[in-house]
């Protein structure tokens, strides 16, 4: 009767301490063949000041009126755009914000150059600032106007990157922010993640809800590691988000609410699982051990030289710990066709190597910041170029 009565303890207790989890599978584990592969091609090496440091926290390649490509890198502790031509290296121009008076910009967290008179610089989520290149504020565009305290329970968070950037098509700019904590099932369909600018009329406006299939049912995912939204347009104006959690891509219209799901997994991809513990009051080590553990996704980048999609892929480590290092996790390319189709994967490294956020395309291939820990030079910031080969 007692080993019954402790069973029957256990057994509740454990149902006590359970929380509803996602196990999202892989549909096509181990069934994909691969026909291409990235291969390196090419090194490419960008001298930095004494204020500048590796791993900037956002960059943007342009085209000048000239037709010169200038990359382009954020120099948050100079309040600064340093602007290099991206052939030979070269520094080109500075652009340091004041941070105080009319044209201040306390904190420069993200731009998007669309010429040197139009500079819109993302001050916080509250404000953005229309400048030029000699750093002169023309305009400034409010996000929000409340003081509401809750506000931020029901409104995006914005970490502008390389590989979640401004985005400009058509009339609009869109800036993709995330839910910073686990999403209640309730609030599923109230929380919007993308803000929109109108260019002409600066009218700001919210739209896509994160998929209740991923993130509803009081899935636990705090840490904000896997509720992070990489989006990118399409050929044809699609816009296409990528989840962590997820091995599909979604598809939508600009201002629709409507997804259509594609399969854009990996070939080693296992099944992703939530955090099983109460939301919102995880312990700092089960977020860790689970950012580690287990597989996710990251940035999607459209190359239309190729006709081609790259999705970045972190393959999780089971046996990780919280005392384990962070960025130990192997990346791997995912590459798709047009049609997101299945072409194969790369796996390049990991990412205390390879610093994936900071990636882009151009006709040379695919970019990626390259951090050399056998031979750290601080003195440049170093590109990669990998470009896709048919596998003979």
């Amino acid at each position: 009767m007692y080993k019954k009565t402790l069973y029957l303890f256990n057994f509740f207790l454990f149902l006590s301490c359970s929380y509803n989890a996602a196990q999202i599978e892989n549909e096509k584990l181990g069934k994909l063949k691969a026909t291409h592969q990235l291969v390196l091609v090419e090194s490419k090496k960008y001298p930095l000041d004494s204020i500048t440091a590796a791993k900037p926290v956002y960059m943007q390649l342009f085209t000048d009126s000239t037709g010169c490509r200038m990359l382009t890198l954020l120099n948050n502790h100079k309040n600064a755009i340093y602007m290099y031509d991206y052939e030979n290296s070269n520094l080109v121009k500075e652009i340091e914000y004041e941070k105080e008076g009319p044209n201040g910009i306390l904190r420069l967290a993200g731009y998007y150059i669309k010429n040197l008179d139009s500079i819109y610089v993302y001050e916080s989520s509250i404000r953005i600032a229309l400048t030029d290149e000699n750093a002169t504020v023309k305009n400034r565009i409010v996000l929000r106007e409340t003081d509401d305290p809750t506000w931020a329970l029901y409104n995006p968070q914005y970490s502008l990157s390389t590989v979640t950037p401004f985005i400009s098509y058509e009339n609009s700019y869109i800036l993709t922010g995330f839910a910073p904590f686990s999403l209640p099932s309730v609030d599923i369909d109230n929380f919007r993640f993308s803000l929109y600018i109108d260019d002409k009329t600066n009218h700001v406006e919210l739209y896509h809800t994160y998929p209740e299939e991923l993130y509803g049912f009081d899935y636990n995912w705090d840490g904000a590691f896997a509720t992070v939204v990489y989006p990118t347009i399409s050929a044809d104006g699609t816009l296409i988000h990528s989840f962590p959690v997820s091995h599909h891509l979604y598809l939508s219209d600009l201002k629709s609410g409507n997804y259509t799901k594609v399969y854009a997994g990996s070939n080693v991809a296992q099944t992703i699982h939530s955090i099983n513990h109460e939301p919102r009051r995880t312990p700092g080590e089960l977020i860790k051990e689970n950012v580690l553990q287990e597989d996710s996704y990251g940035a999607i980048l459209y190359d239309s030289y190729r006709e081609v999609y790259y999705r970045f892929f972190l393959k999780g480590i089971p046996t990780a710990t919280k005392d384990s290092p962070l960025y130990e996790k192997p990346v791997i390319v995912v590459i798709m066709d047009r049609e997101f189709n299945y072409l194969g994967e790369t796996l390049i490294g990991t990412e205390k190597e390879w610093n994936w956020r900071n990636s882009f395309v151009t006709m040379e291939g695919l970019n990626i910041e390259y951090i050399d820990n056998q031979d750290f030079d601080e003195e440049y910031l170093n590109l990669k170029i990998l470009k896709l080969e048919e596998i003979k």
